[in-house]
């Protein structure tokens, strides 16, 4: 028998139904959403402030979307390896991420030659907590404040060690700001988390570390180190006898800020359930009694006004850095 031949309509009625249904697919899949466990990657180690942080909030959101959330904790290269991760993670909705800003952003011009993910492969969805600098020295140091500290730099530059977590991370570019403020050049050594600087500093080797609020304020309440200057634009409650670098003199403003992600293809349905569900646990009495248990300031920013806050962030720090590289420092 011979073989009919298909005319062009029929091919493109065919063509139109396989789209169709592949649209009808994805748009049941999105109103279906979620139907499974959702992978949370946190781009450091356990037990640090992001770790801890992204638990709570894994714990509240589980309340809200009715299935399991699962911290996997994907540390490497300064958060960079979990960030990659993040952005070849299939667009379903089934894989968010903690992206941490500025390095979070600054790493496609930092490391342009070999970084593993462009911003545009990531959509950022809400920022949680603004987690202001800290500088602080130990409790026994002579230095009690931020002039005592430039002082000693002017006579000796190599006596003054500053430690941070990260090259071009919130509390190196703090350091490298207050460095600009004072007319200085300070020493840095780099150290993969607070503890491991506050052992540091406690044992001498070491004059400051640059950190966050959310780690320093227990050991500065405790008498263990004792804060020079909070970065932020007035003192903060929990460490309320630490001035700001302000009202010192030196106009230097850093934070680390916290939030989370998706795939940058995820359905806008899928994006705007995650986005309804962030802002519910956000929102929640509950959540935020335990953030300020943990001094983490609060401060949300949703949707778009959040992707505008990244990649305004991204262009300005891009700008200061083609300016001013900060990379070998």
């Amino acid at each position: 028998m011979k073989a009919q031949p298909i005319s062009m309509r029929k091919m493109m009625l065919g063509a139109m139904a396989t789209l169709l249904t592949s649209g009808l697919s994805t748009a049941t899949l999105a109103a279906d959403y979620p139907t499974k466990p959702i992978q949370m990657i946190v781009s450091f180690g356990a037990g640090g402030s992001t770790d801890t942080m992204a638990r709570i909030f894994a714990k509240y959101a589980e309340e809200e979307l009715g299935q399991r959330v699962v911290v996997v904790n994907r540390p490497g290269a300064g958060g960079e390896l979990g960030w990659v991760h993040l952005a070849n993670a299939e667009p379903d909705g089934y894989t968010i991420g903690l992206i941490n800003s500025p390095v979070v952003e600054v790493y496609p011009f930092t490391r342009e030659e070999t970084v593993g993910y462009s911003l545009d492969e990531i959509r950022p969805l809400a920022n949680v907590v603004t987690d202001p600098g800290v500088l602080a020295v130990a409790a026994d140091s002579p230095y009690q404040s931020l002039d005592d500290l430039v002082t000693a730099v002017q006579e000796d530059p190599e006596s003054v060690v500053i430690s941070h977590e990260g090259v071009g991370g919130d509390d190196h570019l703090a350091a490298l700001n207050f460095a600009e403020e004072a007319g200085i050049d300070l020493s840095f050594v780099s150290y993969n988390g607070n503890a491991e600087a506050t052992a540091s500093l406690l044992g001498g080797h070491i004059t400051a570390f640059e950190g966050n609020m959310s780690e320093a304020a227990a050991q500065i309440q405790e008498g263990k180190v004792r804060g020079l200057a909070v970065w932020s634009d007035e003192r903060v409650e929990a460490i309320s006898d630490v001035p700001t670098g302000q009202e010192q003199g030196y106009d230097v403003q850093a934070a680390a800020s916290r939030g989370f992600a998706v795939p940058a293809d995820v359905p806008q349905q899928v994006y705007d359930t995650l986005l309804d569900v962030t802002r519910e646990v956000v929102e929640n009495p509950a959540f935020r009694a335990e953030m300020a248990k943990l001094n983490m300031p609060v401060n949300p920013i949703y949707g778009q006004q959040y992707v505008d806050f990244i990649h305004d962030s991204h262009d300005r720090l891009k700008a200061l850095w083609e300016k001013d590289p900060w990379i070998e420092q």
